[in-house]
């Protein structure tokens, strides 16, 4: 009895530790396809394309675009708490560990194995390469579409705003 007693707690001791040592060799993978990928600076790069996007539509909001001098140095300011902010929340260091788990759980080692592979051929270095240009030209893209849909979005608030609703006749 004692030798079936301590048989299975080998066993569960050797499973546990071996799930454990299964789970680090799945999570080093996960972190070599981000760098591989250079996860890191893409989405540093989206942080910033958004950034962007807010300081022109806040400057195009603030005075038609023509600032001071004074207007334009809060306004800095103000881009860069926000930037702090965002960047404390939604920045790489802040998602990435949620993101490794993310990866851990939707992929096999296998398929890391074969996603690592292809990130180090020829073909997956230029797709790394390329990638942060053609985010930022399929952002213009999407950006230019929007402008276009600005006017019908207008008119879309204005029709469904409580201003435009009549009350039905008592």
């Amino acid at each position: 009895m004692r030798f079936r007693s301590a048989l299975l707690a080998g066993t569960l001791v050797l499973a546990f530790t071996t799930a454990r040592g299964d789970d680090a060799s799945k999570m080093a993978k996960v972190h070599e396809f981000f760098r591989l990928a250079k996860l890191d600076q893409l989405s540093t790069q989206a942080m910033d394309q958004v950034m962007t996007q807010m300081n022109s539509g806040a400057m195009q909001q603030i005075a038609g675009g023509k600032l001071t001098e004074d207007d334009q140095k809060r306004l800095d300011e103000f881009s860069g708490k926000i930037r702090q902010l965002v960047n404390r929340t939604m920045g790489w260091e802040a998602l990435e560990p949620q993101y490794a788990k993310l990866y851990a759980d939707a992929y096999t080692e296998q398929q890391l194995d074969d996603l690592i592979a292809f990130y180090k051929s020829p073909t997956g270095r230029v797709m790394v390469e390329k990638t942060p240009m053609l985010m930022k030209e399929s952002s213009a893209i999407a950006q230019q579409k929007m402008v276009t849909l600005i006017p019908e979005f207008q008119n879309l608030l204005k029709e469904y705003s409580p201003a435009s609703r009549t009350r039905p006749q008592q």
